[in-house]
């Protein structure tokens, strides 16, 4: 959670493009749409994300007055995953394995037959878990275009983005170091400004075969 609970860790960015204030009911289809779904692993999903309600990360039926409380929007991001511990996983795979070879009369199976057994064991308590849940505040000022996050995780933030632009219609700039420079600079000064800080600052990023530091 986090703005709920007094919680300082959070990523901020300014919108500065998106369907409010005059279309309050586009957000809400756009939640609506960008709500969590389950989880299926029959076709190779082990993790789920998407909106959720505020004050209840289990509900996802988003409505006005769940949603908007003037001047500022309050909803919530969730991300859930399934795990198989590696100790879990290796208890079952050893017993599916003994029972495999009492059943055909063998002492050994071969590499590939046994990596096959360990996935197909791997899936199998995968569709009998409890995901672990993650739910992080998400705070909109709409007077000062203000939007945080709970959260300072890089994937869980980009995640975030992602579906913030794909279902919400927000065009979102980070408030770090380098997105406040972009801002207010132009192509030049912003190359200069870069080449002050350490590399990469505020994004995480690392260095690709064709770039060098500074």
């Amino acid at each position: 959670m986090g703005f709920a609970t007094s919680t300082m860790s959070y990523s901020s960015w300014q919108v500065i493009q998106s369907p409010l204030p005059e279309h309050r009911q586009d957000l809400l289809d756009g939640l609506v749409r960008g709500r969590i779904g389950g989880i299926d692993v029959d076709v190779g999903r082990d993790r789920a994300a998407g909106f959720t309600v505020f004050d209840d990360p289990l509900e996802t039926t988003f409505l006005e007055g769940n949603v908007f409380f003037d001047p500022l929007v309050l909803f919530c991001f969730r991300m859930d995953k399934l795990t198989v511990p590696a100790s879990t996983l290796k208890l079952y795979v050893r017993k599916r394995l003994q029972e495999n070879l009492a059943a055909t009369r063998r002492e050994r199976m071969p590499r590939v037959e046994r990596d096959e057994l360990t996935e197909q064991v791997r899936h199998d308590l995968l569709k009998r878990a409890i995901p672990a849940i993650s739910a992080f505040d998400v705070v909109w000022d709409v007077t000062s275009g203000r939007l945080r996050l709970f959260s300072t995780s890089a994937a869980v933030r980009e995640e975030f983005v992602t579906r913030c632009h794909e279902f919400l219609g927000l065009e979102l700039r980070a408030l770090d170091t380098v997105g406040v420079l972009e801002s207010r600079l132009d192509e030049h000064e912003l190359i200069e400004a870069l080449h002050l800080l350490p590399f990469r600052f505020g994004t995480g990023g690392s260095l690709t075969d064709d770039e060098e530091e500074a």
